[in-house]
């Protein structure tokens, strides 16, 4: 199953790549969206896809749900074996409250039977959540091919969406310390945003440096694909990212220490302009590390070994009785006039509930 997003993000286009690799595989493996017809008109994959509100599910098929909301949507199929993908630990406890225990092997999933990790940090993560015992298979991503070194240049990328008040304060302290002003060409920062896949690889092919505003991350993929296409990382972890962002690779940041980002980012181009052989040893080393790890060879070799397991004979991942199964937008929205009405309804709803609650509060 997998939401019907506006556009395809990184947790999308990971479950089409795990689908794409699972039919390379020899199984009749499907994405499921629940707006009947539902296409990304401009993002091509391989990975075939059922479109409906509801599909009647047969003896022996698996059902692999996102953990995005948390318990949020477990009531849909209650009868139904789950496989739990967890692409980010916030999403596990997502509804969850201070003052109550959250139930369930996995948290939340009464119905769940497995899970499956994305990284190192979420397996962990995972290991804590789930009851002793529970099991935990980890498929890590993949790493697009079309991340590769080019003819690096003196630019610096980053994505100013994530962190952005940390990444500006970084940036602009490297602007004031005249650091990007060279006598035999400047240095140039450059913005990655509203660029396809091609168009991405393309820029941290060029760029020396890459500037990684993680935060909160499952696996941090962006630094990763700068990592493959030979830029040196300068930044955060988010957490996921501590498997391949290290100090002997790239320059790790504490959190939101822009002074630390603006000396990292300076020494990092002292390095490539002064010292090249050692930076570009720095730079082979991280990404021989995320090309080991990430690969397709790597995801298909994963996904195989743990579905050998999940579609084993006898296991509780597979459905025993013919089942008629539930997607998200089946108590979604609606199209036209009716879904815009059903979506203001639930607003107005939200907001008096809201006013209601901090009232009862304040009292």
């Amino acid at each position: 199953m997998a939401p019907d997003l506006p556009s395809p993000s990184g947790g999308i286009k990971v479950i089409y790549n795990f689908v794409a690799h699972l039919v390379a595989l020899g199984y009749d493996a499907r994405v499921w969206h629940g707006t009947p017809g539902f296409r990304y008109a401009d993002w091509d994959s391989p990975a075939p896809v059922d479109t409906g509100r509801t599909v009647t599910a047969a003896p022996g098929d698996l059902l692999v749900m996102p953990e995005t909301g948390g318990g949020k949507w477990s009531f849909l199929n209650p009868a139904v074996p789950h496989v739990m993908l967890c692409q980010g630990m916030d999403f596990v406890f997502m509804d969850a409250e201070f003052t109550r225990d959250v139930p369930g092997a996995y948290p939340g999933w009464p119905q769940a039977v497995a899970t499956i990790g994305i990284s190192d940090a979420i397996v962990t993560f995972l290991e804590r959540a789930c009851v002793p015992g529970f099991p935990i298979h980890a498929v890590p991503v993949e790493i697009e091919s079309y991340f590769v070194p080019l003819e690096k240049e003196r630019r610096i990328a980053l994505m100013p969406r994530r962190r952005r008040e940390d990444l500006l304060g970084a940036v602009q302290l490297v602007r004031r310390s005249g650091g990007l002003r060279r006598p035999d060409g400047d240095w140039e920062i450059v913005l990655i945003d509203g660029m396809t896949q091609a168009q991405v690889a393309q820029e941290l092919g060029r760029s020396a440096i890459f500037l990684f505003g993680a935060e909160r991350e499952g696996i941090g993929l962006p630094g990763a694909e700068a990592m493959a296409a030979g830029c040196y990382v300068v930044g955060f972890t988010g957490d996921g990212a501590k498997e391949y962002l290290t100090p002997d690779v790239a320059s790790v940041i504490l959190d939101s220490d822009v002074v630390g980002m603006c000396d990292a980012t300076l020494a990092a181009m002292a390095a490539f302009e002064t010292d090249r052989a050692a930076w570009q040893g720095r730079v082979d080393l991280g990404r021989a590390r995320v090309l080991e790890k990430h690969s397709s060879t790597a995801v298909r070799a994963a996904l195989e070994a743990t579905f050998a397991q999940l579609d084993a004979p006898g296991s509780p991942a597979r459905l025993a009785a013919p089942a008629t199964v539930q997607h998200y937008m089946a108590h979604g929205p609606r199209g036209g006039r009716a879904g815009a009405a059903y979506v203001q309804a639930r607003k107005l709803a939200r907001r008096s509930l809201d006013r209601f609650t901090t009232h009862e509060q304040a009292v």
